[in-house]
């Protein structure tokens, strides 16, 4: 019991040293760059990393964590892309993850997009790098969605979107409830 205690209070002394997140720390940067995103609702909730893969916080061990550190925006998407928008949370951490790549994620019946280029979204936010590595655990759902989700796509059949939820619906309406920003 005492272990744990003293593994909880390192945790909580690591995140006290990060810079606060909230959910409208992007909103001035965010009107101010291109945010490639699909059409409908998103989030203002920050993406988890643990040595460089996305993850959901309680994937996170308490006494396997080193460091962690807190990027806001304009670095978190200079860094990270539209991803990035809302900020990133870095865990250094002795645990190992096991992962995947956005084009390795299951889709439903994927016969149907067979010969369809496949465009990457994270939880609505445009993936510019296929080499993003995803915890299997994080993921919460996939959709594919019609190319009229996205504006640069709009009017081409041969392109199919894939956006991968990290988010459980819950989490995206409380913080759609939080956030200041409109979208579109």
């Amino acid at each position: 019991m005492r272990k744990n205690l003293i593994i909880y209070l390192i945790f909580l002394s690591a995140c006290s040293t990060s810079k606060q997140m909230t959910s409208s720390i992007c909103d001035d940067y965010y009107k101010s760059v291109n945010v490639r995103k699909i059409k409908g609702p998103l989030h203002c909730r920050s993406i988890t990393l643990s040595n460089g893969v996305i993850v959901r916080t309680e994937e996170q061990q308490a006494g396997q964590i080193k460091h962690v550190d807190a990027i806001t925006c304009p670095d978190s998407y200079k860094l990270y892309g539209d991803i990035g928008t809302n900020g990133v949370i870095v865990y250094e951490t002795k645990q190992v993850h096991e992962f995947i790549t956005p084009s390795q994620a299951k889709i439903n019946d994927p016969s149907t997009h067979k010969n369809k280029k496949k465009i990457f979204f994270l939880n609505g936010f445009l993936i510019t790098n296929d080499s993003l590595k995803i915890s299997p655990k994080a993921i919460k759902r996939i959709q594919a969605l019609k190319p009229e989700k996205f504006k640069e796509t709009e009017n081409n059949d041969s392109v199919i979107l894939i956006n991968i939820w990290t988010l459980t619906k819950k989490e995206i309406n409380k913080s759609l409830k939080s956030c200041r920003r409109s979208y579109e």
